[in-house]
């Protein structure tokens, strides 16, 4: 057993609005994993020890003081509070698997794993015989705890070495105004209406997960960006487009109707986190609604869409009336929350989490995003930027069929991209 004492100069953390949201949620959610954010990291070489496994706990620890705190109060009164001492064993697990299982399947199975109340809502687990070759490291994490851009820090600051600053008190956001409310009420509709067709003939809904993942060749990315000026989050939506459109061509093909021609509505999660806020604690998310253009045949025009509806001005304003809309007060919040939760239509979810440190760390195969489909969306997909790499993955209901192609899609759109880019704009 490893103890740590946390530091006592650390104070409490008030929730902030996207951190009420995530409170209100997880108290209405009937499995709280449904809640839960992962990381796993495929890492080469012999795998720790338990001993060596706690120490390296315990220094990730050290490094990321966020890690020391955990929700505290109740209600209103709710926020995060440092733990006072940490005990690094109940946070960690060590699992040994059959030969052959996918390194996707312990990903998924690591995310399932409960988080006790009371402690610091996080969890390590140490994932061994599924290869020979390597093992899998994963870090999770409870939403309210720690959004997607947290979890990517806190596990880039674990492989790299690298510190993170300790959390400090938020200041007080002052309430919003009718204006800004009203602004909110006219953003909202953007949520609803009927979605184009997007999933295959015979989908049913299991209650069942599956994941699929793929490491994409960041260096193309990086070719469309010169060519373009996109950048690497434009450019992967623009391949998802292209990917979703060769999985279900029979939707895309032909007339189809208005709302097929229009393309795919899809929700953005964007980061509300203010630039200097590196804490890595609490969550700090709005959600954009956006339209993939998968009805459209042309890559580059699809990037050329992409682009046009997700430029600096746009993601201002939608930040904004976000955060307008999450500072309103506690019943209001409750009311939106209920309302999405329950009304907003099956949309897929788009996460794009920006990490810079991962691929820095030695020994680091590859990684393995895992993030809650956006509402009641039966599948979404999450991109993980790396310097030298691009980490996607596919989290659906077990029920939709053909999930397993779309890693591969995915690959082929993002070069069937570049081609079109570099004949229309070659050197």
């Amino acid at each position: 057993m490893l103890v740590l004492p946390m530091n006592r100069d650390h104070g409490p953390v008030s929730f902030g609005p996207s951190d009420r949201y995530q409170y209100l949620r997880a108290r209405s959610v009937p499995d709280p994993a449904r809640t839960h954010v992962c990381i796993a990291a495929r890492m080469t070489g012999p795998p720790p020890t338990r001993d060596e496994l706690e120490l390296l706990v315990a220094d990730m620890v050290a490094r990321v003081p966020a890690l020391g705190y955990r929700v505290a109060g109740r209600g209103r009164r709710a926020r995060f509070e440092p733990a006072g001492r940490l005990d690094v064993s109940r946070h960690v697990e060590e699992i040994e698997v059959p030969a052959g299982r996918s390194a996707d399947r312990c990903a998924l199975d690591a995310l399932e794993s409960p988080l006790a109340p009371g402690r610091p809502l996080w969890g390590v687990r140490l994932i061994r015989g599924y290869s020979e070759d390597e093992f899998l490291l994963t870090y999770r994490a409870a939403h309210l705890f720690q959004d997607g851009l947290a979890v990517a820090r806190a596990m880039g600051a674990a492989l790299s070495g690298a510190r993170l600053p300790p959390p400090a008190p938020r200041p007080a956001t002052a309430p919003s105004s009718p204006v800004g409310l009203r602004s909110c009420v006219r953003f909202l509709p953007h949520l609803f209406g009927r979605t184009a067709r997007w999933l295959p003939p015979g989908t049913t809904m299991t209650g069942k997960r599956t994941l699929h993942t793929v490491t994409l060749d960041r260096a193309a990315f990086d070719d469309i960006t010169r060519r373009t000026g996109a950048t690497a989050a434009q450019i992967g939506l623009a391949a998802l487009a292209g990917a979703l459109r060769a999985w279900t061509p029979e939707h895309w093909s032909g007339t189809g109707g208005r709302r097929q021609r229009r393309g795919l509505r899809a929700y953005l999660p964007i980061s509300l986190r203010h630039p200097g806020d590196r804490a890595a604690l609490g969550s700090s998310v709005g959600i954009m609604p956006l339209t993939l253009p998968c009805a459209e045949p042309s890559p580059v025009r699809r990037l050329e869409d992409v682009v046009r509806d997700t430029g600096p001005m746009t993601l201002y304003r939608f930040r904004e009336l976000f955060g307008r809309l999450l500072r309103a007060p506690g019943p209001v919040a409750w009311l939106v929350h209920r309302v999405v939760h329950h009304w907003a239509p099956a949309r897929p979810g788009v996460t794009v989490i920006p990490a810079d440190l991962h691929d820095s760390a030695p020994g680091v195969a590859g990684l393995i995003p895992v993030s809650p489909p956006v509402g009641p969306s039966p599948g979404g997909c999450v991109f993980v930027l790396e310097r030298t790499r691009v980490s996607a993955s596919f989290l659906f209901d077990s029920g939709v069929p053909g999930t397993d192609r779309l890693p591969g899609l995915l690959d082929a759109a993002l070069a069937e991209l570049r081609a079109a880019v570099a004949a229309v704009r070659p050197d």
